[in-house]
């Protein structure tokens, strides 16, 4: 079983958005206001990933942490570089050049709304050296409709890809703000720390569930959640099952793995058909 779990680790939880604009590039608000609107809503730190641009900008506020980031653009593909200071142009590079590029200069990589993007499956699996891809993006949900990549993650998974799922807002406007997290288990709030946290997996993304406690025993991944009405246990093909109560909310649920559902992720939605997700738990 390969899964690094964030809730039997030691630390702390911390709040933050890895994709977010400012008006260095096409967001509503500068860097100082994003960060009082985030700061005053409960989260703790924020990645800055102007497009093909870093936006130098350190948080005065004792307790919130900014990181830099890049939104790189070639083609359809949009992919984010994470915790790098180095700007480089991506005119003459493919997908796979500007994930090495960014992965070389210290950062890490994770690729961007493939629904909204219209990129298959297909063209992610032939990539590597990234860590992720967004599972929800508030801006894609809020102003097309396409902010969910759910299925393109499952179908990179079943092909074998052992990636991480991310919930982010990616921020243009005051409408899309506020809506996709993650949560990271981190030693302290500390830029090393959470990139490092973030890169090996002790994080699980939501839309505004919050899991409380994930463990494995005898063979049963038993999971509590904030209230909801339905738990999907998401594997391989035909397998894993969906949790439904009729409609009543509960708060924890068990379930026996059976050995042959190649990966689990778990994927729960509460009554206002708010979501979380765990990282796959490869068998």
């Amino acid at each position: 079983m390969k899964f690094n779990n964030p809730f039997t680790e030691q630390g702390k939880w911390f709040k933050g958005n890895i994709h977010t604009h400012t008006k260095n590039s096409d967001g509503m608000f500068s860097p100082d206001e994003i960060v009082k609107i985030y700061r005053e809503n409960s989260y703790d730190f924020l990645f800055l990933t102007d497009h093909n641009k870093i936006t130098e900008f350190k948080s005065k506020s004792k307790g919130f942490l900014t990181i830099n980031g890049i939104e790189f653009n070639k083609d359809s593909f949009h992919i984010l570089g994470l915790n790098i200071e180095q700007l480089f142009s991506t005119e003459n590079l493919y997908p796979q050049q500007i994930i090495n590029k960014i992965n070389e200069i210290g950062g890490f990589a994770v690729i961007c709304h493939p629904y909204w993007s219209a990129i298959t499956s297909k063209e992610i699996t032939f990539l590597s050296g990234f860590i992720g891809i967004e599972i929800f993006n508030n801006t894609c949900e809020k102003g097309k409709g396409k902010g969910y990549s759910t299925v393109h993650y499952d179908e990179v998974l079943q092909n074998g890809l052992n990636l991480f799922g991310f919930a982010v807002d990616d921020c243009h406007s005051k409408e899309d703000i506020l809506g996709g997290f993650i949560m990271v288990k981190a030693k302290s709030l500390d830029e090393k720390e959470i990139c490092n946290s973030i890169k090996n997996g002790l994080f699980y993304s939501s839309t505004g569930i919050i899991i409380k406690n994930l463990k494995i025993e005898d063979n049963t991944i038993k999971i509590s959640f904030s209230p909801s009405i339905i738990v999907d246990f998401i594997s391989y093909g035909p397998y894993g099952t969906r949790i439904y109560n009729k409609g009543k909310e509960f708060d924890y649920v068990e379930y026996k793995i059976k050995g042959n559902e190649k990966y689990i992720r778990i994927e729960i939605t509460d009554k206002e058909n708010k979501k979380g997700w765990t990282n796959p738990i490869f068998l």
